[in-house]
Parts: structure tokens; C-alpha cells; sequence
């Protein structure tokens, strides 16, 4: 159970994290070496595969407990 619970904080975290992003879109706030990205289609990619990730280490945690 102390390993769902961290899980669930970080998770949180990354989530608030991801929603003040938001609201923070000036470029000297980020790491210099990531501002001059011209594109977003890694940005995108990235963040796709984070989630996909996300959501297939809960669904293999998931059926590792109750199954």
C-alpha cells in the first residue's frame, strides 16, 4: 500500500506540474538548452508516450494485484 501511495503522489505531482505549464509558456523559464525547439511534434510524440507508458504500468500493476 506505501507503493500505491507513493505512486499516486508522484503522479499528482507530474500532473500539477504539467497544468502550471501552462500558465509558465515564457522560454526563460524552461532549461535554455530545450527553448529553441522549433517544432512541437516532440513535444507531442513525448508527452503521448509518457502517457501511454503511464497508463500501461497501472494496467500492469493492476492485473499483477488482483489478478
Amino acid at each position: 500500500m506505501h507503493l500505491v501511495k507513493q505512486f499516486l503522489v508522484v503522479t499528482a505531482n507530474m500532473i500539477a506540474e504539467l497544468w502550471m505549464g501552462f500558465y509558465r509558456r515564457n522560454s526563460d523559464f524552461y532549461d535554455k538548452q530545450t527553448s529553441g525547439s522549433k517544432s512541437k511534434t516532440g513535444y507531442y510524440v513525448f508527452v503521448i508516450a509518457a502517457a501511454v507508458v503511464a497508463v500501461g504500468l497501472v494496467s500492469w500493476m493492476y492485473n499483477r494485484m488482483y489478478s
